[in-house]
């Protein structure tokens, strides 16, 4: 079978301040704002309010309370907090696909989160890029396995090895299904696991391809904070179309998972 990679951003979450060039603090309405930027009340058809989280008072949710696909918090007591509009893994999906069938157009996430830079003053409060490699012969045992038999070692930024107390394997009937990498509180998190199991579910919403595959690994570095901050300022200012290049760098600078040349 013929090895297939693909990058994505897979969640994201963005913050935006009360206080902009754009506008003034009294005049901001919450969800006309994230419809000016997102248009979400033109493409979703089901939206409820309710509580909010993480320190927001108020939501408006996309999808149902149960399902909530995109949200948009605020607290009208902490002004300082800003305004948080979160796109959940499969929110984001399902938000693309609504947009493709309205306008026949694909999202263009670069614009949006430029426009959220420049002229709102916003920024990425959390961002996860995703890495499918489909059919290369491997799985997140197998990797693990390696790792566990200091064939392979994780690097970090650095260049240094990242020590084995900092890696937790979850396993599933004596088979590793998943490897985490530092710790998930923290700013940056990376997690390898066999989609094709997830996938394969009855309820997978790519089930059909994963049918079609012998295997599939996803690679997902979470990143959250200043990090997340940061990795949207850069895509705000890459003039190119393609920024998923860009983005697999950063998580390969981040955790690079190479071959131990033992002395």
């Amino acid at each position: 079978m013929r090895e297939i990679n693909m990058i994505s951003i897979d969640q994201i979450r963005f913050y935006i301040p009360y206080v902009a060039n754009t506008f003034r603090i009294e005049d901001v309405d919450e969800l006309r704002l994230a419809n000016k930027i997102f248009a979400l009340s033109d493409y979703f058809e089901i939206k409820a309010e309710s509580k909010g989280q993480n320190g927001y008072s108020k939501s408006y949710n996309f999808g149902s309370n149960e399902k909530k696909y995109v949200s948009v918090m605020w607290n009208p007591d902490r002004k300082d907090m800003g305004i948080s509009i979160d796109f959940t893994a499969v929110g984001k999906a399902v938000y693309e696909a609504l947009v493709a069938d309205y306008t026949g157009l694909k999202v263009d996430w670069q614009n949006l989160i430029k426009q959220v830079y420049l002229e709102y003053q916003g920024h990425v409060s959390r961002i996860d890029i995703a890495t499918d490699l489909i059919d290369y012969n491997f799985s997140a045992d197998s990797i693990a396995k390696r790792i566990m038999n200091q064939e392979l070692i994780f690097l970090n930024k650095q260049g240094n090895r990242i020590p084995s107390v900092r890696l937790k394997f979850i396993s599933n009937a004596e088979k590793v299904e998943t490897i985490y990498v530092g710790a998930r509180t923290s700013d940056c998190f990376l997690r390898i696991y066999d989609k094709k199991i997830e996938q394969d579910r009855p309820d997978g919403r790519y089930r059909s391809m994963s049918k079609g595959c012998h295997d599939w690994v996803r690679l997902e570095g979470e990143f959250k904070g200043k990090t997340a901050h940061k990795i949207g300022e850069l895509v705000a200012k890459l003039n190119k179309q393609d920024i998923y290049s860009d983005l697999l760098g950063i998580v390969l600078e981040r955790w690079s998972l190479v071959e131990y040349k033992k002395d």
